[in-house]
């Protein structure tokens, strides 16, 4: 078990840096340049270079081994984030090289993340461990990241500024390096394992494309979640402030809000960590996600008070915990092994890649017609993306497939 600790540990180092630099970073250019224009365009080249480095970063990810990329990839963003602190200590530090510092940032993180993903069905098949179980408990630790990770991150903020905390960021990604160095094998190709082994980049990148478009499992899946990303992304950022300051609160009750949906979350996929591989896989994938999404926005558009909301996303949370799992396990059982590396990290790209464009179509809708409206489009829009699938052949891909030795699955 000492390999799965090890990924598990190395996992929550990496998104508890990640949940501070999501608060450390925009509050030191608020502080630093007083800009809101400034922030959001140090958002846009970190979160633009993430996913274009997840979506080209792939083929990289199985010729090399996850563990080198990873470990590798997390010293370069520790490197870079701890530039900024020192460079504008030291006055060094105009606004076009804290954007290339940011972007350096985006490109190491976006490999690092999908390779510690991509891992997890060769540490379950090394340690004898069902690939559900470690997948559930990498599940949890992300979720309960976005629980506590955010509050603890404010408050080392609050108390220390966020030069500090970006020192801690970089601390905590050379933790996580060293420790997945520490506790993994290096995991380079053994000769003769990977069909693709002389070939160039643009193969590789084309291979891992065709797998995951030709799947039609994969294919529903990554459209669905395109269109559930969207929403959700539109949601933290647009809507549910609005409905909080409308309903005259203020940005505490957003934090209870995510707080008790990350809580909710940890539980469900505690659950489905310790249970899920008994259950039945496309029933319980499928009411998790219609209690996960629609509900969570038609109470927004309802005039009830603030406990029944929080009830509500309670529900919510439990039933989007189960997913990952399920999700992570689906995607290793039907991704050829040799091509576990790109396919995961262009899946997480692809997924990800219409997320910026919901706020400000919804920002928009919103000045046109008023929360409530959007709310329950936004709800109908999530409960098709959700069950479309039911309607075709992709379905079938959720049930546990027969054992095959060139799938990334693990018996037992």
């Amino acid at each position: 078990m000492r390999g799965v600790a090890g990924l598990v540990t190395a996992e929550a180092l990496c998104y508890t840096a990640t949940r501070v630099a999501m608060i450390a970073i925009p509050w030191f250019v608020l502080e630093s340049t007083g800009s809101p224009v400034s922030m959001g365009l140090v958002a846009f080249f970190e979160i633009g270079s993430y996913t274009l480095a997840r979506l080209f970063g792939g083929p990289l990810l199985d010729r090399a081994g996850q563990r080198a990329v990873s470990v590798r990839a997390d010293l370069v963003a520790a490197g870079a984030v701890a530039c900024v602190p020192l460079l504008y200590s030291a006055g060094l530090l105009p606004f076009p090289v804290l954007l290339a510092l940011v972007t350096l940032v985006g490109l190491a993180t976006g490999p690092a993340e999908a390779a510690k993903v991509s891992m997890a069905p060769a540490v379950a098949e090394r340690t004898g461990t069902r690939v559900e179980r470690v997948t559930g408990l990498t599940g949890t630790v992300d979720r309960l990241s976005m629980t506590v990770g955010p509050v603890l991150a404010g408050g080392f903020v609050s108390l220390a500024g966020p030069l500090p905390a970006l020192y801690a960021n970089a601390v905590l990604l050379v933790a996580a390096a060293a420790t997945l160095a520490a506790t993994q094998p290096r995991d380079r190709p053994a000769p003769g394992t990977d069909p693709e082994a002389g070939s160039g980049y643009l193969v590789r990148l084309r291979t891992g494309w065709r797998v995951i478009w030709t799947d039609t499992t994969l294919r529903a899946l990554v459209v669905m979640l395109a269109v559930t990303n969207m929403i959700d992304m539109s949601v933290t950022s647009v809507l549910l402030p609005v409905w909080v300051r409308e309903n005259g609160m203020g940005p505490a009750v957003v934090g209870l809000m995510g707080g008790v949906l990350g809580a909710a979350s940890v539980a469900g996929s505690l659950v489905a960590t310790a249970v899920g591989h008994l259950l039945p896989r496309r029933a319980v994938f499928f009411a998790g996600l219609v209690v996960a999404g629609p509900p969570r926005l038609l109470v927004l558009a309802l005039d009830v008070p603030l406990w029944a909301v929080l009830a509500v996303w309670g529900l919510c949370g439990l039933g989007g915990g189960v997913l990952n799992p399920i999700l992570s396990t689906v995607l290793f059982e039907r991704l050829p092994r040799h091509v576990v590396g790109r396919g995961t990290a262009m899946i997480g790209a692809l997924t990800r890649v219409a997320a910026p464009l919901g706020a400000p179509v919804v920002g928009a809708a919103l000045g046109l017609a008023g929360a409530a409206p959007v709310l329950v489009a936004c709800a109908a829009l999530y409960l098709v993306a959700v069950l479309a699938p039911l309607a075709g052949r992709a379905v079938g891909g959720l049930d546990a497939p027969e054992p095959d030795p060139g799938r990334a699955q693990t018996p037992g």
